[in-house]
């Protein structure tokens, strides 16, 4: 086959491919390659299209020939997402280093990693590559979301506010950052800004009162770190709830072994209500915190 004849069937084939024709893309680029198996552009979109149909095992063969052919970080990359689909994660980690290896710059590269090492609760690298991506690109929403979010986990509340305030004023939309930013200021004893900032979210946010649709819906797939803290978040709430309840309940039966919660755990309690989506007793905790607060700080200082 004449390189110009190549050319013009690899045209065709793209052009099939952007218009969802993959059937037939993919039978394109498998002519391609039957009469020239140097032709690498054939095998990475053929490992593209293997991926987006879930075909992981098969796209990874693609991405291998394109790069034996013609090593490029993209595939590396390709090849890594495919293998940490497949959950094979050591392999996954193996070819995003090659990426970055070839390009140090590559956000998604850094970002992944950084997804990787979460999962694999390797702490100390997480927050390498995530600083990484923040070092590349200052404003990176998903990397500035996933800091804010590990450094809360953490309990490294100063780095975690200061993430959250460039995350929220860049992006401000994000009602499950704007209720961590909220509890955050409270763990650091900013007390009247943690209430004002709830009172003013249950007026004018529909995130505050729907907090579980909101979490499920709100997140873009490369911002699976923030997503996985706000679960496991919202997890601990649960069990937290229960204990509470389970407490109350016995509390009916022996009164005077009750003891009323503090204002910050009342607090809490109101966060705890927030995260499982009951905003009324979440507001009646709060509203407790702040009579409690001033019972016991006639000034209202925090």
């Amino acid at each position: 086959m004449a390189i110009p004849e190549t050319q013009a069937l690899y045209n065709e084939a793209v052009r099939l491919e952007k218009s969802g024709k993959l059937k037939e893309a993919k039978e394109t680029y498998q002519k391609i390659i039957a009469e020239d198996t140097s032709f690498h552009l054939a095998y990475q979109n053929l490992g593209a299209i293997a991926a987006k149909g879930g075909n992981h095992s098969e796209a990874i063969e693609f991405f291998l020939r394109a790069i034996k052919l013609s090593p490029d970080y993209k595939n590396y990359y390709n090849v890594g997402v495919s293998f940490y689909r497949l959950k094979e994660y050591e392999k996954a980690i193996q070819f995003l280093k090659q990426s970055l290896h070839l390009d140090k710059r590559f956000v998604l590269g850094h970002l992944l990693l950084a997804q990787i090492y979460q999962i694999l609760e390797i702490d100390e690298k997480t927050e390498i590559y995530l600083t990484n991506v923040i070092k590349i690109d200052p404003n990176h929403k998903s990397a500035l979301g996933g800091l804010a979010m590990y450094y809360y986990e953490r309990n490294r509340y100063p780095e975690s506010l200061r993430m959250l305030e460039r995350y929220l004023l860049l992006y401000p939309g994000n009602s499950q950052l704007k209720i961590i930013q909220s509890e955050v200021l409270a763990k650091q004893g900013n007390y009247k800004a943690s209430a004002n900032m709830l009172v003013e979210m249950a007026k004018t946010d529909a995130g505050f009162t729907n907090f579980n649709q909101t979490l499920a819906n709100a997140w873009q797939e490369e911002d699976e770190i923030s997503k996985k803290s706000l679960e496991r978040i919202q997890g601990t709430a649960k069990k937290k709830l229960k204990e509470f309840q389970t407490k109350l309940e016995l509390s009916r039966e022996s009164p005077e072994e009750f003891t009323p919660p503090e204002p910050q755990e009342a607090l809490d309690l109101s966060l705890l209500y927030l995260f499982n989506g009951n905003p009324e007793k979440a507001m009646q905790y709060l509203v407790y915190a702040q009579k409690m607060k001033e019972n016991t700080d006639p000034t209202g200082s925090s």
